[in-house]
């Protein structure tokens, strides 16, 4: 679980430092950079499984307000379920972007320091804490990820990499590309793509794993609660999958229906089930928007399944939403609020005098996105 993410010159971002709860929910008025934030989550992934961007859209991540020469930094601060204190992480990267050596790097674990790298412009690379390896790798390219035989270095990539998902589910999604559906560029064993792409692998993953029946019996239940006809949600074929067939019980029969002719609300509130239950499971899931397009009978499902998710050893939730009625199934210590001040974006707790009204049941959470938006706790408490 990540505990806190501070973010400086990403985008709106010059500088946001958040404590993370296991379940988040970012709140704030359109173009306050609640998606700035999650993908800045997303690119330190990508940046870290060494996922290439353009180099012509590197300025566009930049925030108009930051010096030209500040580095674009992140830092992070997670556990590790079986791992006995917790990491802090941090990457300095270049102003011209990530293709250079970063500025900074460096991995620890409670007290012990398993490498810190520095580099400018005026001096070459080098190692303040040699990793403990021999021979030591060079410095200069990010070190984590390249540093294959100390367990713990493992685990930390692995967290912030494969162990985080992003997720933002278009109409389209679950729908069978290029005739099959079935991925062609996602890396075996990494769990559900952001996109949903790999669906039938993860599916055949799922389906196969007779260790483990709960995840596709637990959705079967909730997809029962949202339309009580649907019986099973199985694959066509369990060797050579093409599609997902959806199983409607009336007067005592089955009537198995293809997924893709399903509504673009079904099949969205599946993918985000698809997320939550995966074989492999993520250590962080995010989920930008997830009532989008979805019945607001189906809202309330969904928001039990995040809440349930932490609890049930299946990923810390972060989330963002413009519903009120979907705000309402979440408490004051969840919310954070996203405002924009200056062209540049702040991200805290609700107000001590907001989460009173909340507690005392004067104010209902969805009421912080109509009739009293809401405010940020200020520093100092004022």
């Amino acid at each position: 679980m990540i505990h806190r993410f501070r973010v400086r010159n990403f985008k709106s971002i010059v500088d946001v430092d958040v404590e993370l709860s296991p379940v988040t929910v970012l709140v704030g008025r359109s173009g306050t950079g609640k998606s700035n934030f999650v993908h800045a989550l997303r690119f330190l992934r990508d940046v870290l499984s060494a996922k290439q961007h353009p180099q012509q859209e590197w300025p566009e991540m930049r925030p108009m307000t930051a010096a030209p020469d500040a580095a674009t930094a992140f830092e992070v601060e997670f556990a590790v379920e079986g791992v006995d204190g917790g990491f802090q992480y941090k990457l300095s990267i270049h102003k011209n972007g990530p293709g250079q050596p970063p500025y900074e790097e460096r991995l620890a674990l409670g007290d012990r320091c398993f490498f810190h790298q520095v580099n400018n412009d005026r001096s070459p690379a080098s190692w303040i804490v040699e990793p403990e390896l021999i021979p030591v790798p060079n410095p200069g390219a990010i070190a984590l990820g390249r540093i294959p035989s100390i367990s713990e270095v493992v685990i930390a990539f692995t967290a912030l990499t494969s162990g985080i998902g992003c997720y933002v589910f278009s109409d389209n999604v679950l729908r069978q590309p290029g005739g099959d559906g079935r991925s062609r560029d996602v890396q075996q064993g990494r769990g559900l793509a952001d996109d949903a792409r790999n669906y039938l692998d993860e599916l055949m993953h799922m389906n196969t794993n007779l260790r483990n029946l709960d995840p596709r019996k637990l959705i079967v239940a909730t997809m029962n609660r949202l339309n009580p006809s649907i019986s099973a949600v199985e694959l066509d074929n369990i060797q050579r999958p093409s599609k997902v067939m959806v199983s409607h019980k009336f007067n005592g029969k089955t009537y198995p229906l293809d997924l893709s002719r399903e509504s673009d609300g079904f099949r969205r509130f599946y993918a985000h089930l698809l997320a939550i239950y995966q074989d492999h499971s993520k250590q962080t899931l995010i989920f930008e928007h997830p009532e989008d397009g979805i019945h607001p009978g189906a809202l309330s499902l969904l928001a039990e399944e995040f809440q349930a998710a932490p609890a049930a050893g299946r990923g810390q939730v972060i989330l963002t939403t413009h519903s009120p009625s979907f705000l309402d199934h979440f408490d004051a210590d969840q919310i954070r609020v996203v405002e924009l001040a200056d062209l540049e974006t702040r991200i805290g707790s609700i107000s001590d005098e907001q989460k009173l009204a909340l507690r005392e049941r004067l104010l209902e959470p969805g009421e912080l996105l109509t009739v009293d938006p809401a405010r940020m706790q200020l520093a100092g408490g004022v």
